[in-house]
């Protein structure tokens, strides 16, 4: 990839840093409470997507490592990833959560003296879970987005968040629609797991269990037990809310070229309603 670093976020840029810890969960596995919790013990510059939703440059680094990670994307180039590739962006984290799944196979490979931490969850609580996310990534309100609002609003030779979210879900999921990534999750379930126990030695790896607080985790990383209790993210209603807010902010900044089409505006104000009933029924089934 460029040689050029990406920024974190719009302060001050960090410095890069030897990343320390590897939260590989898959999706709706507790990774906000986890960033919450390795924040909470003192890693810096913890990373999770819940914080970048807005930053489209960070999108389009997933988007490109998809291309070179996953081989069921059209897109799929072999390139592969290395850790000077991945710190482009991560460079200043000295941990990475949520992210860290989709792309576990290269992350492992790329930082083996990472610690990591494997978050389980059973498969009976999980699917249900991640099948609605999917279906809520690739339903009529994102592809509405994709398709007609983000057009307008990307500079050029930007794709889109949608776009790029939606890529490396299909490549995560070793699949070309959402219905063959629905029918995968048990392999996708299995396969992760087995592939984080294959790589890591048992010695860096703790296997999480939800609820267990934060005996095991700091016992693992070699950290004191703070007083505070074990922090709980509703990752769920985060996301929702996040997703919500820059839906919105992005049929806004598009309203001005879209106001010549005004059916397209009704559209996308009928589309951000119904995606709004559709984050609802995902939170409220989380």
């Amino acid at each position: 990839m460029s040689e050029k670093q990406i920024r974190l976020s719009s302060g001050p840029q960090p410095p890069n840093r030897p990343l320390k810890v590897l939260s590989v969960g898959l999706p709706r596995t507790g990774s906000y409470s986890m960033c919450l919790a390795l924040s909470e013990l003192g890693y810096k510059d913890v990373y999770h997507c819940m914080y970048t939703l807005d930053n489209l440059e960070h999108w389009m680094f997933f988007g490109q490592a998809s291309d070179r990670v996953f081989p069921m994307l059209p897109s799929y180039n072999g390139q592969g990833m290395t850790a000077a590739d991945w710190d482009e962006l991560f460079g200043p984290c000295e941990a990475i959560t949520d992210i860290a799944g989709p792309f576990v196979e290269s992350l492992l490979r790329s930082f083996p003296e990472a610690k990591v931490v494997l978050c389980e969850r059973s498969f009976e609580r999980w699917e249900p879970s991640v099948t609605q996310l999917l279906k809520s990534n690739f339903g009529p309100v994102q592809n509405f987005i994709r398709d007609w609002v983000e057009p307008l609003t990307r500079g050029k030779g930007q794709t889109s968040y949608v776009e790029n979210l939606q890529k490396m879900l299909l490549g995560w999921s070793r699949s070309q629609n959402l219905d063959e990534a629905i029918s995968n999750l048990r392999e996708v379930y299995d396969r992760h797991n087995d592939t984080v126990k294959e790589l890591v030695p048992p010695e860096n790896l703790l296997l999480y269990k939800l609820g267990s607080g934060w005996e095991p985790l700091c016992e693992f990383l070699g950290r004191d037990v703070p007083d505070a209790p074990f922090p709980h993210g509703n990752e769920g209603a985060a996301l929702a809310k996040t997703i919500w807010n820059k839906q919105v902010r992005e049929v806004k900044k598009a309203a001005p070229t879209m106001g010549l089409y005004l059916g397209g505006f009704i559209a996308a104000l009928l589309a951000l309603r119904f995606g709004w009933m559709y984050w609802g029924s995902w939170m409220a089934s989380s």
